[in-house]
């Protein structure tokens, strides 16, 4: 039995007698020192077999005098070469007590030592990663007592990690803190259960109550066991300064974490946060089947890539940013994070890193880059000079002067100076006029009411830039916005149109039936002798006399029923009782179906009725005359109605835009790193931009189109751009289907192509159905002579019956409840005939619309 356990044993046992001499191997023994019998090694010293001989001499001599010897060697083998055993020696002694021979066992340790290193390395490694964060980490037994503490832990403390080990609390900490997160400790050692401490209070190294958040969670042993627990701990006692690091953090760190090792200079995955999939959609595996990060990233990136690595080697910590391709085919962008850990001889064994999607921070970027572009390219293309002041306030507060902070092209030209001497200057310091003309003053009160201020005004010719100047005021959070327009131009005409009226004798008027209030032109109230250019209460009866009042009243109602406009002479009646003949137009105005007044114009015709009345046989003449004055009252009514468009649309409609940019930008100084507010500023500027461009257009529709530059208009790309504008500006889901060909031409104006296009695609959009997904197709047909493209939407359609006479008149809006300011079709409509074309729509009231726009080729 005994032979046949030593023969079977795995382990190595010999038996020598009192010298040495091996007298028996068993045989684990000759396979483990390499040897084919043991007929090779009986008979021999057993000092051979071990690396130190002096040592094996030692063992022999302390076993023939005690009775045991434990320990590690060196042995060596057949080949010469050597590994460690462990070794267990004891001395035998006969019925006499005396020692009769030596027994020993051997077991190798070269596998246990290789364990052995490769934790110490792990350790090593782990406690280099643990001692990379600046979170507290520690670790306590059962009987509350440290047994594991990082760098971070010991530094809070004040004290080496050497000094907390073994201790259940540094000595200086308040007792009840001590009693509060022991009760927590244990909690965790009895229930097994993660502790989660909010708010819990520690004294630091220099006696400052310090407040932590702590999470507390088990370790188990092999039988499952508590045997331990793990704290991490982190310093919040600066609230708000903590708030604004961790805001930091999220922004620049990372959505996931990873570590890799270094092999043979190259870096390979070894683990990844479960994050990584949801970011790249690929797990640590896949990339692995992949053959590895490189061919995730986009192959325009990998070149600053192998250059990070190239650092990371050197045991440079940085970070890099880089794109890659998403499981799903997105391109995303990435901010990666990189510290190498390093060995006690400062040689890299492996990497610790976080990566963060920053694809909305880029994208974000990109859109506020293309606002502010947009926004100068609105400042610079402005028809107004713009300039940007800020208060100056002396020692007690009160305004002194307003600094310039920015000014447009418009601005520059207007005063004759460049925009690098205009800023930082005072502009009572540049032009002193404005503190002798009170605007000056005028400007302090804006600030001081925060009420917008609106005002004509001259310069005379003696001053620079003299001529008639429209005025507009803004306040904003640290100063004012003036917008100037030069308006001699309209000044002349008005002027101009003033005397030909007076030449003419005719006058015009504006009926607002709601408030039932007529409203004269200046020759008006000269017509019909009135001190003010107002009258309340009344109707279109006003123009009469008794006799023929009610003849005016009947025609207004008339008028209303039937939208018609009427053409009547009659005698009107001044305050002072003469009487006078004159000529009245008037034309209906409606809002939908809904009559709020007219408009027209009256003219004095009392002579040419004397002269009727007296010389009946220059009747023929006078028709003539009548005749000629009717078309002079049309050009001059419609010159009105356009000067009158123009000055409402350039003073309203460009305001609020403008006061909204103004708000926001302050807004976003304040609050940087707002999406939404960048977001606003680009709708704010794309609304401005497109005003602009509408006045523009407004202004070129009455000239003589030759004068505007033709050019070969790639059409489906222009298209393309709009649609690309309309998307980034839409808060929906569009699709977009465009069939029209590859480098299409057609010569023509490519501002009016573009405003025209832009119209119909807004309008598409803007009238689509709320619960749906909105669909915009573009076809085409095409003959020698001209073009047709065709925009469909699935919109909610237009009563064509109903609104069809009215669609592309100025200032028509389908629906009131949707945001517009009814220019749109009415410039798609003058623009497109303005190049020889023409413009049609079919539409069902809920299915939809289609515009056909025909343009001639050549």
């Amino acid at each position: 039995m005994i032979h046949t356990i030593l023969e079977q044993s795995v382990n190595a046992i010999v038996i020598s007698d009192l010298e040495g001499i091996l007298q028996y191997v068993n045989p684990s023994f000759v396979s483990l020192w390499g040897y084919n019998h043991s007929s090779e090694i009986v008979g021999k010293d057993a000092a051979e077999f071990l690396e130190d001989t002096i040592k094996a001499k030692q063992i022999l001599s302390e076993l023939k005098t005690g009775s045991r010897w434990d320990g590690e060697l060196c042995a060596k083998r057949k080949n010469g070469s050597s590994f460690e055993i462990q070794v267990s020696a004891y001395s035998s002694k006969d019925k006499q007590g005396n020692t009769a021979y030596l027994l020993a066992t051997f077991a190798d340790q070269t596998k246990s030592k290789e364990l052995e290193r490769y934790a110490k390395e792990r350790e090593i490694y782990f406690s280099q990663i643990l001692d990379s964060i600046t979170d507290l980490v520690f670790c306590k037994n059962q009987k509350l007592q440290v047994t594991y503490v990082n760098k971070a832990c010991a530094d809070f403390y004040g004290l080496s990690k050497q000094e907390l080990l073994g201790i259940q609390d540094v000595t200086y900490n308040d007792e009840e803190f001590i009693k509060a997160y022991n009760a927590e400790d244990r909690k965790v050692f009895e229930t097994g259960e993660t502790s989660y401490v909010r708010r819990e209070p520690n004294l630091g190294s220099r006696g400052i109550t310090r407040i932590l958040e702590t999470v507390k969670n088990p370790i188990l042993d092999g039988n499952g066991k508590i045997k331990e627990i793990v704290g991490v701990s982190r310093d919040i006692t600066e609230t708000l300064a903590l708030e604004d690091r961790l805001r930091l953090v999220t922004e620049i760190t990372s959505d996931y974490i990873y570590t890799a090792k270094i092999e043979n200079g190259e870096i390979i995955a070894e683990w990844s946060s479960k994050d990584l999939a949801t970011t790249s959609g690929y797990s640590i595996e896949e990339i692995g089947k992949l053959g590895g990060w490189f061919n995730v990233i986009l192959k325009e990136d990998i070149s600053i890539i192998a250059l990070r690595m190239g650092k990371i080697l050197k045991g440079e910590t940085g970070m890099i940013e880089y794109r890659i391709r998403t499981k799903s085919g997105k391109i995303k962008w990435l901010r990666d994070y990189t510290k190498p850990i390093m060995d006690e001889n400062g040689m890299v064994l492996s990497i610790i890193g976080a990566a963060k999607d920053i694809t909305m921070e880029k994208e974000t970027e990109l859109k506020f880059q293309i606002s502010s572009q947009r926004y100068q390219a609105a400042m610079n293309s402005a028809l107004e000079a713009i300039y940007f002041l800020e208060t100056s306030k002396n020692k007690e507060g009160d305004i002194i002067d307003f600094i310039i902070s920015d000014v447009n092209k418009k601005a520059e030209e207007q005063l004759g100076m460049k925009k690098e001497d205009l800023l930082g200057k005072g502009i009572c310091q540049l032009f002193p006029v404005n503190l002798e003309n009170g605007f000056f003053e005028n400007y302090k009160k804006v600030v001081e009411t925060n009420i917008p201020m609106e005002q004509e005004f001259r310069i005379p010719g003696n001053y620079r830039a003299p001529g008639y100047y429209f005025h507009q005021v803004i306040p904003t959070n640290d100063g004012i916005v003036i917008q100037t327009r030069d308006i001699s131009d309209r000044k002349r005409m008005e002027e101009l149109l003033l005397r030909t009226n007076r030449l003419a004798k005719v006058g015009s008027f504006d009926y607002d039936l709601i408030e039932k209030q007529i409203t004269l032109s200046q020759v008006a109230t000269e017509i019909l002798v009135q001190t003010s250019k107002q009258i309340k209460n009344v109707d279109l009866s006003f123009f009469g006399s008794k006799e023929f009042g009610p003849i005016l009243k009947q025609k207004e109602i008339h008028c209303i029923q039937t939208k018609e406009t009427f053409d009547l002479e009659c005698l009107v009646k001044t305050s002072s009782g003469n009487e006078f003949w004159i000529r009245i137009i008037a034309t209906p105005k409606f809002l939908e179906e809904t009559c709020v007044g007219f408009y027209g114009a009256i003219q004095n015709i009392h002579d040419e009725k004397l002269i009727q009345e007296s010389l009946f046989d220059k009747e023929t003449l006078l028709l003539t005359k009548n005749r000629e004055l009717e078309s002079l009252i049309q050009v001059t009514n419609k010159q009105n109605d356009r000067l009158k468009e123009y000055t409402y649309i350039t003073s309203h409609n460009l305001r609020a835009p403008i006061a909204n940019l103004m708000s926001l930008t302050a807004m976003l100084k304040e609050n940087p790193a707002s999406t939404e507010l960048l977001g606003l500023i680009e709708s704010s500027s794309y609304q401005l931009d497109q005003i602009i461009r509408n006045l523009n257009e407004l202004l070129n529709i009455e000239k003589d189109t030759k004068e505007l530059p033709k050019s070969n208009i790639l059409i489906k790309e222009s298209i393309e751009a709009q649609i690309l504008v309309l998307k980034n500006g839409a808060n929906q889901e569009i699709e977009f289907t465009n069939n029209l060909p590859e480098g299409m031409k057609l010569l023509g104006f490519q501002a009016y192509f573009d405003s025209i296009i832009n119209n119909i695609l807004t309008n598409a959009i803007k009238y689509s159905k709320p619960d749906e997904v909105c669909k915009i197709s573009i076809a085409y047909e095409e003959s020698k002579e001209f073009l047709k493209i065709a925009i469909t939407d699935n919109g909610i359609g237009i009563d064509l019956n109903r609104h069809g006479h009215k669609l592309f008149k100025m200032n028509f809006r389908l629906r009131q409840d949707i945001d517009g300011k009814g220019m749109g079709l009415f410039l798609a409509k003058h623009q497109i005939e303005s190049m020889n074309g023409s413009i049609e729509v079919t539409s069902v009231l809920g299915n939809g619309s289609t515009f056909f726009l025909t343009f001639p080729k050549t």
